[in-house]
């Protein structure tokens, strides 16, 4: 059985190209890493500012550094999670 590129070959046509499908692939494959990249994120600021403050003794500003922290890390990992392919 021949494939479709054998057989317009064959006959001296020309391919077709489906762009579409081709740029349907980069897409997913490009939001799929951004999405891995926030959800890296997340988990880098809850370590490096929440669980790190933990062990230093922070002053004046430590509910600061942890309201902010998780709200970085939640709000990362919310929009990494949307990002994802739901169909996995």
């Amino acid at each position: 059985m021949s494939t479709r590129r054998e057989r317009a070959k064959a006959q001296n046509m020309p391919i077709e190209v489906y762009v579409n499908e081709v740029v349907k692939k980069d897409t997913k494959s490009r939001k799929e890493k951004f999405s891995n990249y926030l959800i890296d994120i997340s988990k880098y600021v809850m370590t490096g500012v929440v669980i790190a403050s933990l062990f230093k003794d922070l002053t004046d500003s430590k509910m600061l550094i942890y309201l902010l922290g998780l709200f970085i890390a939640f709000t990362s990992l919310g929009v990494g999670i949307v990002l994802t392919d739901k169909k996995r």
